[in-house]
């Protein structure tokens, strides 16, 4: 049975539209819609008699120009994925940056743990300050926003794609906590800290998590080049590149396994027994389905 899937984004839902459109056969399990909007102009909108609708002027100019027509069927979805929209783990790199918990690495070549400069904290207290920190976040308001429109669906967030590995060896001064991290020996606990943050912060929201792929990561907190090359934009004018020098924008290629984990999520979740992952119950007066066959 084909499952029908609301993609909304920023600038990163251009990696999954673009990889969507160069093999759209090889996910027959899935029927996707893809509307995007720069900044919060996701927010600027309302669930109205079934439909997903832009209520301000910059955000129906945004929904005509980017392929969102005038809104999308919500009611007819079986699930809902944001994606991008600010949960990064570079967040999470400026914790690192002025905490310091046990697990790390890099405490090991520290003489004086009580006099260094980043405060030494708990794991939990770190986590709790990445949480709060994502909470405030697009995609975790952007889920809040939906719950509170009636919206009964899961839904999930595929994380915003790691910065592009070209900064291993091309550091700039706007990824120095990610360099250090790595420098450090502690790009895995990083990793691991904006993972149970992340999801914690879309479980308060009603929604559920989907890290990186895999395949795509490189030193725990990269994305690989081959994924970031040649990277697109969320524009009216499909392909358009992103800058030579923009590393923080992942490809089509990168895209298209995010859709193959989406599908590999739903799969496993349509098995007898499976547990149900898109978060709390959902608020009364929700937006009910149509029967199917």
């Amino acid at each position: 049975m084909t499952q029908r899937v609301l993609v909304l984004g920023n600038s990163h839902l251009a990696a999954l539209r673009e990889g969507w459109r160069a093999n759209p056969g090889r996910w027959p399990a899935i029927a996707p819609t893809f509307v995007g909007a720069h900044k919060d102009l996701l927010l600027q909108t309302e669930v109205r008699d079934g439909r997903f609708l832009p209520v301000r002027t910059a955000a129906r100019a945004a929904f005509s120009r980017l392929g969102g027509g005038d809104g999308a069927d919500i009611a007819a979805q079986d699930l809902i994925v944001i994606c991008g929209c600010s949960v990064a783990l570079a967040i999470a790199a400026l914790i690192w940056r002025d905490m310091r918990w046990g697990a790390l690495a890099s405490l090991d070549t520290v003489p004086d743990l009580a006099g260094m400069t980043p405060r030494l904290v708990s794991f939990a207290a770190a986590r709790a300050s990445l949480e709060h920190n994502l909470s405030q976040r697009l995609a975790p308001a952007l889920a809040r926003h939906l719950r509170a429109q009636g919206v009964a669906q899961p839904v999930w967030l595929a994380a915003q794609p790691h910065v592009s590995a070209v900064i291993a060896t091309r550091p700039r001064p706007d990824t120095r906590a990610l360099n250090d991290a790595l420098a450090q020996g502690d790009a895995a606990e990083l990793a691991h800290l904006f993972h149970a943050a992340a999801a914690r912060a879309l479980a308060v929201a009603a929604a559920s998590f989907l890290p990186q792929p895999e395949q795509t990561v490189q030193d725990h907190i990269l994305t690989a080049v081959p994924f970031v090359r040649d990277a697109t934009r969320l524009a009216a004018k499909p392909g358009l590149k992103q800058d030579e020098d923009d590393i923080r924008h992942a490809n089509a290629a990168y895209g298209a396994l995010v859709l193959d984990q989406i599908v590999a999520r739903l799969a496993t979740e349509r098995q007898p027994g499976a547990a149900h992952q898109s978060g709390r119950s959902a608020p009364k007066g929700t937006i009910p389905r149509p029967a199917r066959c």
